[in-house]
């Protein structure tokens, strides 16, 4: 299932330290291969010294990784333990670089590793000292340590090209999980994704998700359903008592079906989109894996039945009551957008019989289908009688 970007938003802010585990495990098991060779291949060649330090530092890199796997939430010195062991073996290369020709090219990965392993300010200062080191090393001893096919100004320029490419990518990186993160700490998915006034999804994030949850239903054994909610004669609120007091009742309302609507994947237990407001007192719905019409009339009840209590506001409003129309995947329609028709329809047809109710699209009889101004269409559930003083 393809995912909302927004969806995984703090995932996005969070990948720098995602990352940082990644690369520091995958250095450590390539640098305790290397460690277990060499150290072999020294010992082999009576070269104690060199192998003991190698076995030092496979050891002290082993327990590194095996701290970090088992710790993974702490990861801070892990990095820089990592990149000190492996700057110690660049030294080493460097002092006895006259003994092992050609191993001193080892330090083009070791100074690439180090770059990546680090943010780029450690990085950066990181590689600047060893490189500092490195030149300093090859000027006393004469470019003894180098292969006589790289002479030293190619060596360099090799090493410079190689700290420039990598900073580089290690800068644009940072900046650009710099800038997610700071998305993340405004807000930015609640702005994009949710409506600003009741904090249900909006629109635009609802119709995305439901299309591809649309695509996944299909057990035949379960019911899914597009909900269309209005409440009814929300116009008169807005001009009677002000826009003021009609934000007020569309963020109890919704409030009401968040609490009393399931709106979490029962597989994640995450909180997804099937509940948003579609557009000024009209909300929507989509009721899935839901696994009898018995089951879906209940919620549907339960929906009309919102504002029994009346709404409790410093305003004496009469008793406010929803309309609802519900259309079935896929025996009503087989695509989201001529569901949310069905649905529509299905609402409308609830309004012009009363009001109050709620009523399944498959019910409308065939007159009310052709002619939206019909009185009366077959099957409406009522729930109750508006009040006397309702209008």
């Amino acid at each position: 299932m393809t995912e909302l970007v927004g969806r995984h938003l703090e995932e996005m802010a969070n990948m720098r330290a995602s990352r940082k585990r990644r690369v520091v495990a995958l250095c450590s098991f390539v640098s305790v291969l290397l460690f277990t060779f060499y150290g072999m291949l020294h010992f082999l060649e009576q070269q104690y010294y060199l192998s003991t330090f190698n076995l030092l530092c496979l050891i002290a890199i082993a327990s590194n990784y095996l701290y970090f796997y088992h710790h993974s939430d702490n990861t801070s010195y892990a990095d820089l333990f990592l990149s000190a062991i492996l700057l110690t073996k660049g030294v080493i290369l460097l002092l006895y670089g006259q003994h092992m020709i050609g191993n001193v090219l080892w330090l083009f990965p070791i100074i690439a590793a180090v770059i990546f392993i680090n943010d780029f300010r450690i990085g950066l200062v990181f590689s600047c000292s060893f490189f500092m080191l490195i030149g300093v090393s090859v000027q006393l001893s004469g470019a003894d340590i180098l292969p006589q096919y790289l002479p030293i100004d190619r060596f360099f320029l090799s090493l410079i090209a190689l700290c420039c490419m990598c900073h580089i990518s290690s800068y644009y990186y940072n900046k650009a999980v710099c800038y997610i993160q700071h998305l993340y700490q405004e807000g930015i998915e609640d702005l994009a994704y949710t409506d600003q006034l009741t904090g249900l999804a909006n629109r635009w994030s609802f119709e995305t998700w439901a299309r591809e949850k649309l695509s996944q239903q299909t057990d035949k054994k379960t019911i899914t359903a597009l909900v269309f909610l209005d409440i009814d004669n929300f116009k008169s609120i807005n001009d009677s008592y002000g826009h003021e007091v009609g934000d007020r009742v569309l963020q109890y309302f919704a409030n009401r079906l968040k609490n009393n609507v399931r709106n979490k994947d029962r597989k994640t237990d995450k909180h997804d989109y099937s509940i948003a407001r579609f557009a000024g007192d009209e909300f929507v719905l989509l009721l899935y894996d839901i696994k009898t019409v018995k089951d879906l009339d209940g919620v549907l009840n339960r929906i009309c039945y919102l504002f029994e209590d009346k709404y409790q506001g410093s305003e004496m409003i009469n008793n406010l009551t929803v309309s609802i129309g519900a259309a079935l995947f896929p025996s009503d329609a087989d695509n989201l957008a001529e569901l949310t028709r069905c649905a529509d329809k299905a609402m409308y047809a609830a309004k012009h019989n009363g009001k109050n109710q709620y009523q399944y699209y498959q019910h409308i009889s065939l007159d009310h289908t052709e002619a939206s101004t019909a009185t009366h269409s077959a099957t409406v559930t009522p729930i109750k009688k508006a009040s006397e003083s309702y209008t």
